[in-house]
């Protein structure tokens, strides 16, 4: 009698997820992104799964083979009896521009572990999928300088923050009446972000120092739907939507106040929530013979209905546009129509939740992709390319120009076969 061989490809997924972990770890989270220091940092609207190199364009796009979180919906298109794991990693590179930008201090870079992701099918019109990714990031750091009781006088100021917020979720996906999925991602998000502002006295010793930390928690859903057929022979169409409900952070803040020599001026915990607004998009995927597929998303949330904590930005409605193409290289052998490799390419604009000096923060930029499926492995290997461009130089506000170099590693193996009995 065979025995199943879906624990060994999943030991093997392992080693090289810890693998990669261990590559990764080294590299802490070092990029400056000055404007994540505005509400919970910065969105993850990038997302490092097989439509990454479409400019993360993936609400109506369906595959067999990965897994597609885009929108839940998606995942009752995993073929059965096979199980897939996915990890991403992304190096980044940033460019600033702008007042007060060093002229010999103007690049950051760094490598970060993005999602890990574990799917299979549970019955044969239900996918199901668990992992972890970013939801939100903050990471800035910058000097500066504030007054004296309101005086003439001024003292320099260090300020710094990092931290974000994490997202594990169970998405699922099913199909029934023939063509049409639906979904349902439950997730918790946690995570803490810090913030430190320093006053500096002489000789750059620390004068004053603030630290808070505010540890952000609650459940968070969002649904999807799709429906998928065929024009003729040769088109074939997808139409996908996603909502998601607003939630209200637990917030829980601990702020110290340090003095000049170390000790505790005020010690101060605060319990409060924050909103993360309704959002909702629409997309669609086109492909033909199985081959050429192109993609279109749009994705609208409600962040005007909430007000800023600070005068000096405001909150807007996010918007993000984008659209993809994918040229899937497949061959038949043993009566199977399985793929080889893929090319992908995506552009997107995306308008920021966030008004800064009376600007929008708008981010703009493109990918490209390039993935293999081994011949002779359970392994798939999609690597992504991708230049932006978020802010401006405009009202004393800095540029970033910035590149990603994103690798997506995907295994897929049967999960369980029912054997056969020889004599």
């Amino acid at each position: 009698m065979t025995k199943p061989n879906g624990f060994a490809s999943l030991r093997l997924y392992i080693t090289i997820v810890l693998t990669v972990l261990s590559i990764a770890s080294g590299y802490s989270q070092t990029n400056n992104q000055p404007y994540s220091i505005h509400a919970i940092g910065d969105i993850t609207d990038n997302i490092i799964n097989r439509t990454s190199g479409m400019a993360s364009t993936g609400l109506a796009y369906r595959n067999n083979r990965f897994i597609i979180t885009n929108n839940p919906a998606s995942l009752s298109a995993m073929d059965n009896q096979f199980f897939a794991g996915e990890i991403g990693v992304n190096g980044q590179y940033i460019d600033y521009s702008g007042n007060g930008v060093s002229v010999t201090n103007h690049q950051s870079s760094d490598i970060t572990f993005k999602r890990f992701t574990l799917g299979t099918k549970i019955f044969r019109h239900w996918g199901s999928a668990v992992g972890i990714v970013p939801f939100s990031e903050e990471n800035y750091e910058y000097s500066g300088s504030e007054q004296i009781g309101g005086s003439a006088a001024v003292i320099p100021t260090y300020n710094q923050g990092y931290g974000g917020i994490n997202k594990v979720f169970w998405a699922n996906g099913y199909e029934f009446l023939n063509h049409f999925s639906i979904g349902l991602t439950t997730s918790y998000l946690f995570g803490s972000i810090n913030n430190k502002n320093i006053l500096l006295g002489q000789a750059a010793s620390i004068y004053l120092s603030s630290n808070s930390n505010t540890f952000f928690s609650n459940l968070y859903l969002d649904y999807g739907i799709q429906y998928y057929g065929s024009i003729n022979k040769h088109w074939d169409f997808t139409i996908g939507a996603v909502y998601a409900n607003q939630t209200d952070l637990r917030a829980e803040t601990n702020t110290n106040v340090i003095n000049l020599d170390s000790s505790v001026l005020r010690s101060k915990t605060t319990i409060g929530t924050y909103t993360i607004p309704t959002s909702y998009g629409f997309g669609f995927s086109l492909t033909r013979n199985k081959k050429y597929t192109l993609v279109g998303d749009y994705k609208f949330q409600n962040w005007s209905s909430l007000r800023s904590t600070t005068g000096d930005f405001f909150y807007e409605n996010s918007q993000r546009a984008s659209i993809g193409l994918e040229i899937s290289n497949k061959k038949v052998a043993y009566n199977t129509l399985y793929e080889t490799s893929f090319f992908q390419a995506g552009f997107y604009y995306n308008k920021t939740y966030l008004i800064v000096n009376g600007t929008p923060i708008n981010d703009i930029g493109g990918s490209v992709g390039l993935g293999f499926n081994s011949k002779r492995s359970v392994l798939s290997l999609l690597v992504v390319l991708q230049y932006g461009i978020k802010g401006t130089t405009q009202n004393n506000l800095l540029r970033e120009n910035y590149g990603n170099l994103s690798f997506i590693f995907s295994m897929r193996d049967f999960w369980y076969t029912h054997g056969r009995k020889f004599d």
